[in-house]
């Protein structure tokens, strides 16, 4: 993975962290910080921005100094201050980014959120084809691009409200596989 920041000049060894420290703390927190940025409700892209800015602004506090769980916990906030700063229009963001945390520590916190999507995984396969294949096609799994409902309704010989009613089935079917494979 290239490094963030540019390398020190020289004489200036302290200035900026030795890439193999930069690449360490990356490799450490990325996947945590990207996951949590998607909860939030940033787009992929966001998420790239804006953890990438997280790992520049925590880099220059040396915020990898600290305790691994102290430099998520950094990581996250300085996070979550970007996220909100991108949606300073919107007058709900901060009530949402506060629940989305409770959810965060509740479900994730312990291992940046690798059980919770495992449980998932598991569960959709245990999903009848038409509904794993309504799944993949609603929430772009194959593509990276979701589908639109009246797309979806086509592939699977339904209508428009069949799949919405299809989508909330599978969504409560998933709910509870989840919750039961949790305790």
């Amino acid at each position: 993975m290239p490094s963030l920041l540019p390398r020190a000049p020289t004489g200036d060894a302290d200035a900026v962290p030795r890439q193999a420290d930069t690449e360490r703390l990356i490799h450490q927190h990325l996947k945590g910080v990207w996951r949590y940025l998607r909860m939030q409700g940033a787009s992929p892209q966001e998420a790239d921005d804006l953890a990438q800015e997280a790992f520049l602004i925590a880099l220059q506090k040396r915020a990898a100094a600290l305790d691994p769980a102290a430099t998520a916990v950094f990581l996250r906030r300085t996070a979550r201050f970007l996220f909100l700063r991108l949606r300073r229009d919107h007058s709900d963001a901060v009530q949402l980014a506060d629940e989305v945390d409770a959810l965060w520590d509740r479900d994730c916190g312990a291992d940046d959120g690798d059980g919770l999507l495992q449980a998932l995984r598991e569960c959709v396969g245990k999903l009848d084809e038409r509904a794993r294949r309504a799944v993949d096609l609603s929430y772009g799994l194959s593509t990276f691009e979701p589908s639109r409902r009246v797309d979806v309704a086509a592939e699977l010989g339904l209508q428009p409200n069949g799949v919405k009613t299809l989508m909330q089935r599978v969504r409560q079917q998933l709910r509870a596989c989840v919750e039961r494979r949790q305790r």
